[in-house]
């Protein structure tokens, strides 16, 4: 999409966004990408369900919203009624936050059937966009796709091949979410038109999170610098040694990560000279190690990361990581980045 016409079509979506105060004392929690299916092998949301279930449940209900991101139920796959019947608990929880008037639901390419279709539309009402005007700001947060012509142009034919061909055939939503240079473009496109613009974007449908712009192998690279920084003016053996064990570590998250992605994470920063902090991605529900997303609290946006040992029990034993364990179960909650909104906003506003 040439970039006059994709400015054009983010800012006519922008100018219809459902606008919302954001006020200091404002809790959100933002999730995309759940791809609810039929809770058969063919749904890619069943690996996580019960994570993903008791943390809405026993932790985000108690004083968070819920801002539901786009392709929540896979309509492309299955039918409303099918999911709807296969997950009554989880729907159950959203009505709850709905009936509170804390749920935001936006509308993905997987489940656009939202904008046409009234009678499925009424009990979780679903909009294209939401704008919270933040004192120093404005965060858009929209699913993503509308960033390009392709997912605007064929996205009927996406979903005939997904229905009558990916599903029969066992492909799921994870594994061909990452490795598309398409949807790196999108992410590419939409930074470049919140920069311009001076605000923050968060999105979804690409599964990739992103804080501040800035991929895991990016994220990652910073904090070897950092840690290589402290190494140099500690004094201590012992906190030497943990560095260097960290450092490590890091090095193996970074070769892994640059096999799965190769050409993805290898780019600077969208091409940017500076990184502007303008575009943040939740991730998925759906990740093979877990749940990511992100939290709006106390004027700071977080990039959290949830699992249990069973999906990510690596972590618990890794120095340089920190969970935090929540409730009875062997639920754990680790932060992976925070910053201040007030400083995001500063930042834009100076290297735009």
């Amino acid at each position: 999409m040439k970039l006059k016409r994709l400015y054009f079509q983010l800012d006519a979506i922008k100018e219809k966004a459902i606008k919302l105060p954001l006020k200091k004392t404002d809790k959100w929690v933002v999730f995309s990408d759940l791809h609810m299916g039929d809770h058969s092998y063919k749904d890619d949301f069943k690996r996580n369900t019960e994570l993903f279930t008791y943390v809405l449940e026993d932790y985000y209900q108690k004083e968070f919203g819920l801002i539901l991101n786009g392709d929540v139920e896979e309509l492309q796959r299955f039918q409303y009624t099918t999911i709807r019947n296969a997950h009554p608990a989880v729907f159950n929880i959203f009505l709850q936050f709905h009936q509170k008037n804390k749920l935001l639901k936006t509308i993905g390419n997987h489940d656009v059937e939202f904008s046409y279709n009234e009678e499925i539309n009424q009990e979780l009402p679903a909009a294209e966009a939401f704008l919270l005007e933040h004192k120093k700001g404005e965060i858009f947060i929209f699913h993503g796709h509308q960033a390009s012509d392709f997912y605007i142009r064929y996205n009927k034919l996406v979903g005939w091949l997904l229905k009558y061909i990916a599903t029969p055939l066992g492909f799921n939503n994870y594994s061909v979410a990452h490795h598309s240079k398409k949807k790196y473009k999108i992410e590419k496109d939409v930074y470049h038109y919140s920069a311009f613009q001076g605000i923050v974007s968060i999105i979804g449908h690409t599964h990739r999170p992103l804080f501040e712009s800035l991929s895991k192998a990016e994220r990652v690279k910073i904090l070897i610098e950092n840690l290589v920084r402290e190494y140099v003016l500690e004094k201590k053996e012992k906190r030497l040694k943990e560095i260097k064990k960290i450092i490590k570590s890091y090095r193996k998250d970074l070769r892994k990560i640059y096999r799965k992605q190769k050409n993805m994470d290898m780019q600077n920063v969208y091409g940017s000279k500076l990184n502007i902090p303008c575009l943040f991605n939740s991730g998925t529900v759906i990740g093979k190690r877990g749940i990511t997303c992100l939290e709006i609290e106390n004027n700071n946006i977080k990039l959290v990361h949830w699992f249990d040992k069973n999906t990510s029990g690596k972590y618990l034993n890794k120095r340089g990581y920190e969970p935090e364990k929540i409730g009875e179960k062997n639920v754990f909650k680790m932060v992976l980045n925070e910053e201040s909104l007030d400083y995001i906003f500063a930042k834009i506003k100076l290297l735009r």
